[in-house]
């Protein structure tokens, strides 16, 4: 049960930092360009520190995999949008 409050908490944290990046670079670039840079500016932040502080396992199972959900979650939003406005 606590590894599932863990990612949960994670997930959060994580989509907290990309929808705050990701409004800053959909001011200057293309929503898919923003939405990459989005995803990589999160990675590069917050993989090191928590790699660092409670271990690579962590950061490899649980925010790589919250960062895929969100670049995911995103890129369909995207899609989906684009297919409306057609």
């Amino acid at each position: 049960m606590a590894l599932l409050k863990n990612f949960i908490i994670v997930l959060i944290i994580v989509g907290i930092l990309t929808r705050v990046f990701l409004y800053l670079f959909a001011k200057k670039l293309k929503k898919d360009m923003a939405i990459f840079l989005a995803f990589f500016t999160v990675a590069v932040i917050i993989l090191p520190i928590v790699s660092l502080t409670i271990g690579f396992d962590v950061a490899v199972s649980e925010y790589v995999v919250a960062l895929a959900i969100w670049l995911l979650f995103d890129l369909m939003r995207i899609k989906i949008n684009s297919k409306k406005t057609k």
